[in-house]
């Protein structure tokens, strides 16, 4: 521990022998000369003034250990101009004797006393005596000002003892923090490292503090990067964020970081260093490897399976088919029932399986689209049409004005119509009716499917558009691929599609698809 700061006993010895100045003020040239002659031994400053207005003045410029006034002056008496010297903060204190030609009556010496008299000398006074009563002031004024230079070492080394101390606690606490820490100059030149960077990178203290030590333990493939980077930042003042590898002593391993770097300013906004920190990102990124692999591998397989399940799906459908179309009008009604639902079942599953191989193509980027004109109300009338027959407790209504024409892949779109319409249905098992609406808007066209069911939870309505999210779970069947197959294809029409619902049975919910007429 560091021993506690001594005073400087030469600086005390110093401030004693330097002058202090005393203000002599007097109307009468020769006695300003006398009392000049009287204190000169004392080795003071001696500054004359012959009123009061001039000795307020001097006031002004400088301090004084002390003031000799005289009484009797014409215009501004002595007792005037010490009302206002008392008048001043910074004077207020400073000690006034008076010198006056008049006895030692009580009334004159209680005035005098009232208007701030340190002490009385009646004319003519004894050399000796009134120099005896300036030494003793002067030597009240110099302990004063060593009393002072003291408080101000003391305070000076209490601040020093507080910065030590705040400093320590500061460095405690980033030794104890898990992240890796740097305190830099303003030019980048570390001079700082907390205990937790020591010991991952196995360096000292002095190491730590160059460059080239810290630089060698970035991953080769990143020191390029994260140079370009943190020259940006010293050249810009702008905070970095940046992630890189950092390699560990004890076994050599190489490390992902997640490093933040940010700029200290002062009260004028001027940077006077910088503060870095690393955090270890290691684990969480090979966990999202490992998330992300496995979400892939989960592609792949659902792509290889619907690309399996395509053609037995197609030969069982059509082998339903040719089995009503063999047995004539005489089939057994029962037989007819069970193949139109053979027929249904192996359709619904060949679309699941044409979603299953559309979501593929999105996430590949492989799905293509048909461009040309297309009629977007006979496209809707057309979907709507499609549903009639399975819609006996819905009113399916369309509104879209004549010629309406936009460029796009007809089939693609009339399959994201199909999409919604299918969606609204089934979300409305009580019934109600589903309105489309088309209207054209500056370069755009609008859509919106309304219907009047379940409507979507608040906070689903975020989430509905992605893969295999169900707002309302297995209820209403589906695989939750319908509208991430809807938003894929209006996006790759350069357009956009979003959902609206206050979430309240019997109120329903609202999408929009908003497409562009021309696709550049």
């Amino acid at each position: 521990m560091e021993a506690p700061q001594q005073l400087r006993p030469d600086a005390s010895a110093e401030a004693a022998l330097s002058p202090t100045s005393i203000l002599m003020v007097d109307d009468h040239g020769a006695n300003l000369l006398a009392l000049e002659a009287i204190l000169e031994p004392l080795g003071q400053r001696l500054v004359k003034a012959a009123s009061g207005p001039e000795a307020l003045r001097w006031l002004l410029r400088q301090d004084f250990a002390l003031i000799l006034l005289d009484v009797q002056m014409p215009g501004m008496d002595g007792f005037e101009t010490a009302r206002l010297i008392r008048q001043r903060q910074r004077t207020r204190y400073t000690p006034i004797i008076f010198l006056t030609a008049h006895s030692r009556e009580e009334t004159h010496l209680v005035h005098g006393y009232a208007m701030g008299a340190a002490d009385y000398v009646v004319k003519p006074f004894h050399p000796d005596v009134l120099r005896w009563k300036v030494e003793a002031f002067v030597a009240l004024y110099r302990q004063q000002q060593r009393l002072q230079a003291q408080e101000a070492a003391l305070w000076e080394r209490e601040r020093h003892i507080l910065e030590r101390q705040s400093e320590q606690r500061f460095r405690r606490l980033v030794d104890s923090m898990p992240q890796l820490v740097w305190a830099l100059l303003v030019d980048g030149t570390v001079s700082y490292a907390n205990r937790g960077w020591l010991e991952y990178a196995g360096l000292t203290p002095e190491q730590a503090r160059r460059s080239e030590e810290n630089r060698r333990l970035i991953h080769p493939e990143d020191v390029a990067r994260c140079g370009q980077a943190w020259a940006r930042s010293l050249r810009t003042g702008e905070p970095l964020e940046q992630e890189y590898r950092l390699r560990r002593a004890k076994d050599g391993e190489f490390r992902w970081f997640l490093g933040r770097t940010l700029p200290e300013r002062d009260e004028d906004g001027q940077i006077v260093g910088w503060i870095a920190t690393a955090t270890d990102i290691d684990d969480a990124r090979k966990a999202v490897e490992v998330l992300r692999a496995a979400s892939e591998a989960k592609d792949m397989f659902l792509t290889m399976a619907a690309h399996e399940l395509r053609t037995p799906l197609q030969a069982a459908r059509s082998y339903a088919h040719l089995a009503r179309v063999r047995s004539g009008p005489e089939m057994d009604e029962g037989v007819d029932k069970a193949l139109r639902g053979l027929h249904r079942s192996v359709t619904r599953m060949a679309s699941l399986v044409e979603n299953l191989l559309d979501v593929g193509r999105l996430q590949r980027g492989e799905l293509r689209l048909e461009q040309g004109d297309v009629d977007l109300g006979t496209l809707l009338h057309d979907v709507v049409e499609h549903f009639q027959p399975l819609a006996q407790e819905h009113h399916i209504a369309v509104d879209a004005p004549e010629g309406l024409v936009l460029r796009a892949d007809r089939e693609r779109l009339e399959q994201v119509f199909t999409n919604l319409v299918a969606n609204g249905l089934r979300y409305s098992p009580g019934g109600g009716a589903l309105r489309l609406t088309a209207r054209q808007e500056p370069g755009q066209v609008h859509v919106e499917v309304t219907d009047r069911g379940v409507g979507i939870p608040q906070g689903q309505l975020e989430h509905i558009f992605e893969r295999f999210n169900r707002a309302h779970g297995i209820s209403y069947g589906g695989l939750g691929l319908g509208l991430a197959i809807s938003r894929g294809i209006v996006e790759r029409h350069g357009g956009r599609i979003w959902a609206e619902s206050p979430g309240r049975d019997g109120v329903g919910s609202s999408f929009h698809v908003v497409l562009p007429k021309q696709r550049g």
